[in-house]
């Protein structure tokens, strides 16, 4: 087995995801598929939901040692490995002295039901165990469009688990969908999100474009006329808004979807009106 194949045999997929902040992380597989799995949206979760036997995260955590020694930060991969329980979590941190100890930073995607399992005492300790960052898709922060879209929380169950994580001193990088409400809901989305965020004060926002996937009940009612699909320009302007009402303090924001074409990123609140013109200058160029 050459070298590429034996780092190829960790990982169940040839293309790894993470988040545009993890890119320099190492990446270690432990967990498949959406613990969750009924969002109306959602075609990520393609993989049958599974928590790998700890005998392979010990061997794929070896091999990944062999290939990345030098590295500080660990990414758990899966949908919302977060989901895994906090002793199995306490015993990943705990090899990593074995095969990885130079790792002393970890980070995960969670769901919000995800942190609510976990008592405040296993938040603390897993953040002295080096949990830094839990990435979280919120998605929107209107309760009529969530519902709607069977995210399985409400934006104060958000609120509730963001501020203990806070509290606990984890790190949340939070993700929006633009043109989650479609057409019609255009600005309540926009709006309602901008609360919500300004509410939480995330340390950073990725904002992405909503794509409708073929498998997905919300590509059925779009074919139906259920639910109007809003084009680039129209997201972009949703974007818009949903930046001009956002107030929050030391946050990254970014989009890697403007367009299909652009990346936009920025520190708040000191880029922001730098970003608003960026925005204006590529609405500019679009046409309806």
């Amino acid at each position: 087995m050459t070298n590429d194949e034996l780092f190829a045999s960790i990982y169940t997929h040839d293309t790894i995801y993470l988040p545009p902040s993890e890119e320099k992380s190492a990446a270690l597989e432990v967990a498949l598929g959406c613990s969750y799995g009924k969002c109306r949206f959602c075609d990520f979760a393609k993989d049958q939901f599974q928590i790998l036997p700890m005998e392979q995260i010990r061997r794929n955590m070896y091999i990944l040692g062999q290939f990345r020694p030098n590295d500080h930060r660990l990414f758990l991969l899966g949908e919302n490995a977060f989901v895994m329980s906090y002793d199995l979590l306490s015993t990943i941190f705990d090899m990593t002295d074995t095969f990885m100890p130079n790792i002393h930073e970890f980070a995960m995607y969670s769901r919000i039901d995800d942190i609510a399992r976990k008592t405040d005492e296993e938040l603390a300790s897993l953040r002295r165990m080096g949990l830094t960052t839990l990435h979280i898709g919120l998605e929107s922060g209107s309760d009529s469009i969530l519902l709607e879209q069977r995210k399985g929380v409400t934006s104060m169950d958000m609120i509730i688990q963001l501020d203990r994580l806070k509290k606990a001193g984890i790190e949340y990088y939070v993700t929006i969908i633009l043109g989650l409400g479609g057409r019609t809901f255009s600005k309540l989305h926009a709006l309602e999100t901008a609360r919500l965020l300004n509410r939480v004060n995330p340390s950073d926002i990725w904002c992405l474009k909503l794509k409708l996937w073929e498998d997905t009940p919300l590509y059925q009612d779009a074919k139906k006329g259920h639910f109007e699909m809003m084009n680039d320009a129209e997201m972009l302007w949703e974007e818009r808004i949903l930046l001009q009402n956002l107030y929050v303090k030391n946050c990254m924001f970014h989009d890697t979807t403007v367009l299909n074409m652009y990346t936009i990123q920025g520190h708040l609140p000191e880029e922001k009106d730098v970003l608003l013109d960026a925005i204006d200058i590529l609405l500019s160029t679009c046409r309806y």
